[in-house]
């Protein structure tokens, strides 16, 4: 089979460049020929068809208003991306797209070629970008779905795109323009990474017979010496790893790292939030700040660390930081929240507490630190990882719902 992965960035940048990377791989490890669309970016990585990739684009919160400004019109409706994706398949012609996340880097436009060329399209839900402007059903502190029902000028009255009232007043043309034009009509199969997403995308009005619910894949961990058993520091720490940003529950960390002190609570990671908590951390001496870590370091902090704490505030539609600590036999210490509760079930493999809490999850932590049943915990939600996110399960459900948008495609 010929797959073509869409995705806004081809390098390990997140969650959703890790998930289209993987998938490559095993793809094409399973025999299938893969290729892919994604814009032009120095740190990508090769690809058979790399020279068909969209105009470089940049709309992070780094980016200059100037940038941003000029660069307006295909935030909204990327013709440079239509154009793009339309010479690649002129020249190569998939049997399936799967489309991941294209946000305002390519923009659904990339879809409508698609479609006129008739190609099964299958659409993993990273996030809940087709019914909200900032992608993560969160303003203000909490979770949020005002612009439901395609409500989208709440997003300007909150201003919850990056905090700016001008980027979100974009952000709802955006969505009207995509409402208006049936931007994800051509979509055949939606692909929803846990229950809770299926359940959302349901509630915001996706037909349920067209969602099918396909966990991520997780790479198998290399047995070492001990077994594949984790090796723990010589001073016990909790971890968090994840972007420094407020929908990620980081300002609880200082009050969290009040509450376990002498334990230390290690932060590894950076983002909007990371000079207010290195001021945080000048007088809390047991919250460590790690920074940036590659991936070989941030898998050997993970393994080292007692207890893994996870206090998201908006709904996690997968949590690949639970999964990972899981992964390792760590225990997890996490909100009760959007699909968390799939991977942390309360005193089997972890311990969950209500979102926003920061007593309750420290003593959580603590609990975890020093309850010799954590290790049990551990142990079983590794067991369920293993399980449930093998990669090669992960390529089945994949294959399945590709078979699933060409039934689709050819009675449409």
């Amino acid at each position: 089979m010929r797959v073509l992965i869409v995705h806004p960035f081809h390098y390990l940048r997140g969650g959703v460049e890790r998930c289209a990377l993987d998938e490559s791989r095993w793809l094409a490890a399973a025999g299938h020929e893969v290729a892919h669309f994604a814009i032009r970016d120095e740190r990508n990585l090769s690809s058979p068809t790399a020279s068909y990739f969209a105009p470089h684009a940049e709309y992070g919160e780094s980016a200059s208003f100037g940038t941003q400004l000029a660069q307006l019109p295909r935030a909204i409706w990327s013709r440079p991306a239509e154009a793009a994706i339309t010479r690649l398949l002129a020249a190569w012609r998939p049997d399936v797209a799967h489309i991941h996340a294209p946000s305002r880097y390519l923009t659904p436009s990339v879809l409508r070629p698609l479609q006129h060329a008739r190609v099964p399209m299958v659409m993993t839900l990273h996030d809940f970008k087709p019914w909200c402007t900032n992608r993560t059903l969160f303003a203000h502190g909490e979770p949020c779905t005002r612009c439901r029902g395609g409500y989208h000028w709440h997003a300007f009255a909150e201003s919850c795109v990056q905090g700016s009232r001008v980027k979100s007043a974009v952000g709802a043309l955006e969505a009207y323009v995509h409402d208006a034009v049936r931007a994800y009509r051509g979509i055949g199969v939606w692909i929803a990474p846990s229950a809770f997403v299926r359940d959302m995308a349901v509630e915001l009005g996706l037909d349920p017979a067209c969602v099918r619910v396909v966990s991520h894949g997780l790479e198998p961990v290399v047995a070492d010496a001990n077994g594949g058993a984790a090796v723990l520091s010589a001073v016990p720490y909790a971890l968090f790893a994840g972007r420094l940003s407020r929908e990620k529950g980081v300002r609880l960390l200082p009050a969290i790292a009040l509450r376990l002190a002498p334990a230390t609570l290690r932060v590894a990671g950076e983002g909007p939030l990371g000079a207010w908590l290195a001021e945080q951390a000048r007088s809390l001496p047991n919250l460590e700040l790690a920074g940036h870590l590659s991936s070989e370091q941030l898998a050997r902090a993970i393994s080292g660390a007692a207890a893994v704490v996870v206090p998201s505030l908006s709904y996690e539609t997968f949590c690949f930081a639970a999964a990972e600590a899981l992964h390792a036999a760590r225990p997890v210490v996490a909100a009760r929240i959007g699909a968390i509760p799939e991977l942390v079930e309360h005193e089997v493999t972890g311990l969950l507490a209500a979102p926003g809490d920061a007593a309750a999850l420290a003593e959580a932590t603590l609990r975890a630190l020093s309850d010799p049943v954590a290790a049990r915990w551990a142990s079983e939600g590794r067991r369920r990882v293993l399980e449930r996110m093998d990669p090669a399960r992960h390529v089945a459900g994949l294959l399945a719902c590709f078979a699933d948008a060409g039934a689709v495609r050819r009675s449409s």
